[in-house]
């Protein structure tokens, strides 16, 4: 089962291991990202940085599509983590009921972006991608851990005048 499908830019990170993992009893991490994947030192230290116990897989975004259709139905608690909201996209699109929702987490300041929360940052394209996952029916919202008060897609948008 897909217990969480996250978006966070350094995706297998302290906060990620520490309290996502707990907070959510993952199992399995299926991540997502093509450049993480096709990296294979890159991709090594992620897995090596999951505990041990839990299962953890690298994917492009093309690659990703059937492992994560097949934990739909698993008793596996998974945890989909993607590393920015464009994949996210290609994902909901190309697999019916994924989630319901798409948590967003820490999204670093880089070029041409603009603030959405204190820790996320999001260009023009990402905006646009979390406005088509959000037309789907998809709850988009933006929470680093369960202690702390989820912000809205429909809230953060506006606030961002864009």
């Amino acid at each position: 089962m897909i217990k969480l499908v996250r978006c966070d830019d350094r995706m297998i990170h302290g906060q990620c291991i520490v309290r996502v993992l707990g907070d959510f009893g993952i199992e399995r991490i299926i991540g997502v990202d093509d450049f993480t994947a096709s990296n294979t030192v890159l991709k090594k230290i992620y897995n090596m940085a999951v505990p041990s116990g839990i299962k953890s897989d690298i994917y492009t975004t093309q690659e990703a599509v059937e492992p994560i259709r097949q934990q739909l139905d698993s008793n596996e608690a998974t945890l989909v983590l993607i590393k920015n909201p464009l994949t996210a996209l290609t994902l909901f699109q190309a697999i019916d009921h994924m989630s319901g929702e798409f948590n967003i987490g820490p999204m670093s300041s880089r070029k041409d972006t603009r603030k959405a929360t204190l820790y996320a940052y999001l260009t023009d394209e990402e905006i646009k991608a979390l406005d088509a996952i959000s037309d789907m029916g998809i709850r988009v919202y933006f929470n680093q851990t369960t202690d702390q008060r989820s912000e809205e897609w429909d809230r953060v948008r506006s606030s961002m005048k864009v």
